[in-house]
């Protein structure tokens, strides 16, 4: 898709050990695992309806949510934003503002509480 400044897994493998960034993927899917539990519950007892798929999907996300949008023929995409600045969002790019910026349909984007510099709570 072409999206974003972030730095792909095959850059990322020139410069740090692939021991490191399998323990680095295998975290990142287990906050997945988790943070995927905690909405269906707060879904559920909403009263929502929950799609049965259990699949947590692995790839770039702005892609994923794009494309799962579409195929849904959705029309809002409710995205987070870490509200990062600097060096981590060039590293990282910004899903939200990538989101908003190439979806079919309309986006809100969701704002984290922001933290002072040096918060032990901050993300």
């Amino acid at each position: 898709m072409g999206v974003g400044n972030q730095m792909d897994a095959a850059s990322l493998s020139a410069i740090y050990p692939a021991s490191l960034l399998e323990e680095l993927v295998t975290q990142a899917r287990d906050r997945a695992r988790s943070a995927v539990e905690m909405a269906k519950d707060i879904l559920s007892r909403a009263g929502l309806r929950l799609s049965s798929d259990d699949a947590i999907p692995i790839g770039e996300p702005r892609g994923i949510i794009l494309d799962t949008a579409k195929e849904w023929g959705a029309d809002l995409i409710v995205v987070g934003s870490h509200g990062r600045r600097g060096l981590d969002r060039f590293l990282l790019g910004s899903v939200s503002e990538a989101v908003a910026i190439h979806a079919t349909c309309s986006v809100q984007v969701i704002r984290g509480r922001q933290h002072a510099k040096g918060d032990s709570h901050a993300n």
